[in-house]
C-alpha cells in the first residue's frame, strides 16, 4: 500500500510550501527519538513525507503518480529506431515541430557545455559578498581592527553543516546510486549523445541524510549573523578592497564557502591631502617671514614640530619634511610632509606699515 505523505504530515493536499515546512519542524519536533515520547520509525517517516512534499518537483511528480512515482516517471517516449523520435513527424501535413525534443541537451555535450564534465561533478561554492567600511584617518599610520556584523548563510550548527540530525548517518543516494551524477543519453539521426548533469536529489556528494536535520533541512546551512574581526594595514587606501579568504556565505551540501571582499573607505581629513606615500598640505605665513625667515608651529600626524622657514621663501615653495608621510605597504618606512608655502598679503597696512613698504618699494623689492 502506498503512503500517503500528506496524512503523514497531517496537511490538506493543496498546503503551501511554508505551511509543509511548519508541519514538519512541530512533528519532527514532537516526535524525535532523544525526546520523551518519541518515535524513531515515526521520526524516518515524517522525514521521508517530507523529503518529498518539500521539493516541487518531487511533490509534483507524487501528486501524479503516487508514492511510486519513481518509477512510474520512466515511462514516455522510447527510441524507435530509424529517424523517428517522440515529437518529431516528417511526414503528413509536414514538420509539426520538436515537442519535448531537447536540443539543447545534444549542442551542450557536441560543443562542451556546462552540463556537467565526464570525470565528476563540480563542487557548489558560497557566494562572495562585499561590504563597505569607513575608518578614520589616523588608521593609515597605525592600522585599526573593526567588527562587523553580517546577516549570511553560515554552517548550520546544529548538524555541522553535514545535513543529518546528530546521531544518524548519511546514506548512498538511491537517484544516482552514490555517483553524484545523472547521465541522460539521446538518440538522434546525428548519433548518440550524453548529458551529464549534478544529482537533484544529492547535488553531486553521492550520499542524502539518513534523516535530514530538523535545522537546515538537510542543506547544511542557515542564516545567521556573523561577527567578523577586520584588521586594517597601516598605509591603507581609500577605495583599496581588502579580501579575506573563506569569509563570505557557506555553501549548501559541504561546498566551499565564498569570500569577503571590504571596501575600505579613509574619512577624509581636511588639513591633509594624500599622494602616494606622501601628504600634502597648505601653510600660510606672514609676508615678512616668508622674506626673512623664521620658525613656524606646524601639526604633523606625529604631533606638532617647528618649521624652519628659509629667508626668501616665495609662494607656492615645497617644503619637505622627511617621514612623515603614510606608512608604505611595501615595508619601505614612510612617506613624506610636503608642505606647500602661501604667503598671505595683508588687506589693510597702518600708515607706518605703508611707509616702511614705500621704502621698499623705492629700493626695488
Amino acid at each position: 500500500m502506498s503512503k500517503d505523505y500528506y496524512k503523514i504530515l497531517q496537511v490538506p493536499q493543496n498546503a503551501s510550501k511554508d505551511d509543509i515546512k511548519k508541519a514538519y519542524r512541530k512533528l519532527a519536533h514532537q516526535f524525535h527519538p532523544d525526546k520523551h515520547g518519541g518515535s524513531e520509525e515515526r521520526f524516518k517517516e515524517i522525514n521521508e513525507a517530507y523529503q518529498v512534499l518539500g521539493d516541487d518537483t518531487k511533490r509534483q511528480q507524487y501528486d501524479q503518480f503516487g508514492a511510486v512515482f519513481e518509477g512510474a516517471r520512466s515511462g514516455g517516449g522510447q527510441w524507435q529506431g530509424g529517424f523517428g523520435f517522440p515529437g518529431f513527424d516528417f511526414g503528413g501535413e509536414g514538420f509539426r515541430g520538436f515537442g519535448d525534443f531537447d536540443f539543447g541537451d545534444v549542442f551542450e555535450d557536441m560543443f562542451g557545455g556546462s552540463g556537467g564534465a565526464r570525470g565528476g561533478t563540480k563542487t557548489k561554492r558560497g557566494r562572495d559578498i562585499q561590504i563597505d567600511l569607513e575608518v578614520p584617518f589616523a588608521e593609515i599610520f597605525a592600522g585599526g581592527r573593526h567588527e562587523v556584523q553580517i546577516q549570511k548563510l553560515t554552517k548550520c550548527p546544529h548538524c555541522e553543516g553535514v545535513g543529518t540530525e546528530p546521531g544518524t548517518k548519511l546514506k548512498t543516494c538511491t537517484k544516482c546510486r552514490g555517483s553524484g551524477r545523472l547521465e541522460k543519453k539521446q538518440k538522434t539521426f546525428l548519433g548518440t549523445f550524453s548529458h551529464v548533469s549534478v544529482c537533484p536529489d544529492c547535488q553531486g556528494r553521492g550520499q542524502v541524510p539518513e534523516v535530514i536535520c530538523r535545522d537546515c533541512f538537510g542543506k547544511g546551512v542557515v542564516r545567521s549573523l556573523d561577527r567578523i574581526d577586520i584588521v586594517i594595514p597601516k598605509g591603507i587606501e581609500s577605495g583599496e578592497l581588502i579580501k579575506m579568504s573563506g569569509r563570505g556565505e557557506a555553501s549548501a551540501f559541504g561546498g566551499v564557502p565564498g569570500d569577503l571582499f571590504v571596501r575600505v573607505h579613509v574619512i577624509h581629513d581636511g588639513a591633509y591631502k594624500r599622494q602616494g606615500d606622501d601628504l600634502i598640505m597648505l601653510l600660510p605665513i606672514k609676508f615678512s617671514t616668508a622674506m626673512l625667515g623664521g620658525a613656524v608651529d606646524i601639526s604633523t600626524p606625529d604631533g606638532a614640530i617647528k618649521l624652519k622657514i628659509p629667508e626668501g621663501t616665495e609662494h607656492g615653495d615645497i617644503l619637505k619634511v622627511r617621514g612623515k608621510g603614510v606608512p608604505s605597504r611595501q615595508g619601505y618606512g614612510r612617506g613624506d610632509l610636503l608642505i606647500e608655502i602661501k604667503i598671505e598679503t595683508p588687506k589693510k597696512l597702518s600708515k607706518k606699515a605703508k611707509e616702511m613698504v614705500e621704502k621698499l618699494k623705492e629700493e626695488g623689492v
